[in-house]
């Protein structure tokens, strides 16, 4: 098949191969009284690429024409008139990585693709409590299911500095029907002069080093189900400590290498049961004790039936930072 344009540029993105054995399924853990582990994790979330762009579906006008700023652009997300990342959004993409890395059903596809899913990895569906379901649905839910993972929305800790930034418009590449696609690391090219033209939009979006603060909150979880969220946060282990294997990407115009933030640990909180009382007690961890117990939750990852490896060391190879200029074109 010849390509649609010869001459463009190497399109952002990669493939993670969808594993052809089949996605482990097992009984959902319900919500009627607490087990296992319970608790939360306050995160700090700074961007670490050019721009974070999370769209709010309007758009702002302005009629006084300037030559240096467009008349119309669409508007970073806003609760309540402050800037802020959707705990929706964080999930979703967090999700597709658990998705990935844990060889999960394929839970979302466009209306209009053509490809097929073998039937091994189509969509779970929940019935009852005696449906089984994949990794990833156990733990962020589907259908019929509450899940036992949730972030809050994140808002700034700071005053965040936007700029409205021109891009051309984003066409979706054709799908592979055996992986899951995700989008690279590289450098992105700005396009400098601000007059509206075909083909181009405008965007509000957040700078480099923005810092918001997040709250990822879980419910009934062993520790290799957190290790392996924990894992998708971006997190590994070398030489005894907690590391950043790669950056998680969140939000718009990933084609055009937006949306690379870092997920750091700054405490967390665990509810147990007090002796003979049905109430819960909150123990707070922070510092050492916190990332030895983030440790211990991945080790326990990696021994479990969770972690599909393979799939986990093509993730973390293509999110790796290449000294590249991203398209800047359409493609």
């Amino acid at each position: 098949m010849r390509p649609r344009q010869p001459e463009a540029e190497p399109k952002p993105f990669f493939n993670v191969s969808i594993p052809r054995e089949e996605p482990v399924r097992e009984r959902v853990v319900t919500h009627e009284q607490f087990r296992g582990i319970t608790g939360q994790i306050e995160l700090d979330l700074t961007v670490q690429s050019e721009y974070l762009f999370v769209g709010s579906g309007q758009y702002e006008f302005d009629p006084s024409i300037r030559s240096n700023r467009p008349d119309v652009w669409y508007t970073f997300y806003r609760r309540n008139g402050q800037v802020c990342i959707p705990g929706t959004s964080i999930k979703g993409s967090i999700r597709a990585i658990v998705e990935s890395i844990s060889n999960s059903c394929v839970s979302q596809r466009h209306i209009r693709e053509q490809c097929k899913i073998d039937s091994a990895h189509e969509p779970c569906k929940y019935k009852d409590e005696e449906s089984l379901l994949c990794p990833a649905c156990r733990l962020f839910g589907t259908t019929g299911f509450r899940g036992r993972v949730y972030f809050s929305d994140s808002t700034p800790r700071d005053n965040v500095q936007m700029e409205i930034v021109k891009i051309s418009e984003l066409w979706e590449p054709r799908r592979n029907e055996n992986a899951r696609r995700f989008y690279e690391v590289k450098i992105f090219q700005p396009i400098i002069n601000t007059r509206p033209e075909r083909n181009f939009r405008f965007i509000e979006a957040v700078l480099k080093e923005s810092k918001f603060r997040v709250s990822l909150q879980f419910e009934n979880l062993n520790k290799a189900e957190l290790g392996l969220v924990c894992h998708a946060l971006g997190w590994d282990i070398k030489d005894g400590n907690l590391i950043c294997a790669f950056k998680p990407k969140l939000g718009g115009a990933k084609p055009r290498c937006f949306g690379s933030v870092k997920l750091n640990p700054v405490h967390l909180r665990l509810w147990q049961s007090r002796a003979m009382i049905r109430d819960l007690e909150p123990l707070i961890f922070q510092s050492e004790k916190m990332l030895c117990f983030f440790i211990e939750c991945i080790q326990e990852c990696k021994k479990s039936n969770l972690l599909h490896s393979q799939s986990w060391d093509a993730l973390i190879r293509g999110l790796e930072f290449k000294n590249e200029l991203c398209p800047r074109g359409i493609y």
